[in-house]
Parts: C-alpha cells; structure tokens; sequence
C-alpha cells in the first residue's frame, strides 16, 4: 500500500479558494482541487489551532466560507508548549522575522507534530528555499525532522 504523505495546511493556503485577483486563477484552482482532493480523502490533512484562530478573525461572510473548507481536515494532535518553544527558537534566530510569530507557530506545530510535508503559499516566510534550509537546520539541532515545505500545486495527486 503506498504511503500517503500526512499534510499541514497553513492558512495562507484557505484565502486563495475565494481569491477573485486575475493573476490568481491558477493558485485558486489549485488550493480547490487540494481541499476537494482532502474532501474525497486522497490526501491526509491537518492543521493546528492557530489556523483555526486566525480563520475565526475574519469577517462574515467570508469566514464561514473558510471556516467549511475545514471539512475532512483534523486538528493535529502535536505538544503545544513544545510547539511554543521551538516557535520561540524560530523567532530567536530570525528564521521566521520576529513580528510573525504565527508563522513560526505554523512551523513549530507541523514540526512537533511530526507531519510530512508543510503546505503554504505565504512565500514570503515559509515557502521558500532560505526558509525551508533554515527551518531544516534548526529542527536537526532540535532533534526533529527536516520538515518539507511546498505549495498546494506541489502535493495534488494528478491522474495518469
């Protein structure tokens, strides 16, 4: 039986199912077909706490939409004060800037939790190849896994 990869969605990854901008079409079709693909259960998803507090900050309407999108995604069971040590390591040593500490909170739970693959679209912060070597570089110091980091249309499971 082949290994399905176990996913943490971040929740840069949520806005873009209801993102209208034009130079956004490809993104936006990609993160549908990511939850549609959770949905039906040909991907294994998680995410943390921290995602569902920053989804329940946004407006109505919008965040009942967003909220929905949680649908076949489980709340990852990971140590939340450990998670909160290793953001505050991220933070320190300016792996994630220091004003973004739910960044560093996404990483640290995807970490401790010990899920395969971190699945953003904040680039500026998380995905990216100087934020996946850093974070990488810390969690082996730490005693944790690489964490790999890609983008939804990284981790779509694509017909023959």
């Amino acid at each position: 039986m082949e290994h399905r990869p176990s996913l943490y969605i971040e929740t840069s990854v949520f806005g873009f199912c209801f993102d209208e901008a034009p130079r956004n079409v490809l993104r936006r079709e990609a993160v549908t077909k990511l939850f549609d693909q959770i949905r039906l259960g040909i991907l294994e998803a998680v995410t943390s706490p921290v995602t569902f507090l920053e989804l329940d900050q946004t407006a109505e309407p919008l965040r009942s939409r967003l909220l929905s999108l949680l649908e076949g995604v489980r709340i990852l069971q990971a140590d939340e004060a450990e998670a909160g040590r290793l953001a505050t390591i991220y933070l320190k040593q300016q792996v994630i800037p220091p004003e973004h500490l739910n960044d560093a909170r996404h990483v640290a739970f995807a970490t401790v939790g010990r899920v395969d693959v971190l699945v953003s679209l904040n680039l500026r912060h998380i995905a990216n190849d100087r934020a996946e070597r850093s974070i990488g570089a810390v969690n082996l110091r730490e005693g944790y896994q690489v964490l790999r980091v890609k983008t939804p249309e990284e981790v779509l499971r694509y017909e023959d």
